[in-house]
């Protein structure tokens, strides 16, 4: 059993090329800031969007005359819409699409089986990259009150350049149950996202028709157990990529993930037990 580690551990050190290491770095650097993040005000404000955001917009705040803290509050205030989301995608689109092209390219010019050769978690990134383009432009309906902090929008850019080299992996060759539980896990994920950005997006439209606050409480689904199940679902997904490589990279890139979600479902739950006292479900 030791030596079958030592053999893993071993294998993944020699893979471990220069661009992975600034892979490796960027999720560390990332982690650490998240931890903190958790104990900051000023990192949590930073990370706000949507409705949180919307909130601390319309919060009257405190005026400040020293020179740093004007600087502050303007950074604070730096933000856009949340409708930009969909850059990340697009960006991560285009990359992990190059990525895929130059595998099949590789394969094609040293007759290797493209099958074989082309990495088969990167193929299914390309699937959820594309859902979740196509989901952002037509399924989601994001309001004039939607904001992000340009923070917000920088880690986005940089997690969807870093994510594809981060799953790329030629190695996997045999069907095992962990490759087809990842799969499974994948599907299950990206179908409950589906359906609660599905949900929330008709509850909005609604709202917005009969000129009412676009923030409703949602229900159906995995809304009836959790608060965020489109959160819920993501970090399924990016389990299910961890699952499919097992290495360290993929293994802070899903760590970085659970702790974006949990901070973001965490701040959205206790909006809607602040702001939906009355309407909001009790999980007991």
């Amino acid at each position: 059993m030791k030596n079958t580690i030592c053999s893993l551990v071993n294998c993944h050190l020699k893979e471990i090329t220069s661009h992975k290491v600034i892979c490796i770095l960027y999720y560390v650097i990332g982690i650490l800031i998240l931890l903190i993040s958790f104990f900051s005000k000023t990192i949590t404000n930073w990370s706000l969007h949507g409705k949180n955001m919307f909130i601390k917009l319309e919060q009257n705040e405190e005026k400040y005359s020293c020179m740093i803290h004007r600087l502050k509050k303007w950074f604070d205030d730096i933000i856009i819409s949340k409708k930009y989301f969909s850059h990340f995608y697009f960006v991560g689109l285009i990359l992990n699409s190059a990525i895929l092209l130059q595998d099949i390219n590789e394969a094609s010019w040293n007759n290797y089986n493209a099958y074989e050769h082309i990495s088969k978690t990167n193929i299914m990134f390309e699937i959820h990259l594309l859902r979740r383009l196509l989901e952002q432009i037509f399924v989601v309906k994001t309001t004039s009150k939607s904001f992000m902090h340009i923070l917000s929008y920088c880690l986005g850019i940089s997690f969807y350049l870093v994510t594809p080299f981060s799953l790329h992996n030629k190695n996997i060759h045999k069907i095992t149950v962990l490759k087809l539980l990842s799969i499974i896990l994948f599907i299950i994920g990206n179908l409950i996202q589906y359906d609660s950005h599905v949900r929330l997006a008709r509850l909005r439209s609604k709202a917005l028709k009969n000129n009412e606050s676009p923030y409703k409480v949602p229900y159906g689904g995995l809304f009836d157990f959790v608060s965020c199940p489109h959160y819920f679902s993501e970090i399924l997904i990016y389990f299910s990529f961890f699952l499919s490589n097992l290495d360290i990279i993929c293994l802070l890139n899903c760590l970085m993930v659970l702790l974006i979600l949990i901070k973001n479902g965490i701040q959205t739950h206790r909006w809607y037990l602040k702001t939906m006292q009355d309407t909001y479900p009790k999980y007991d």
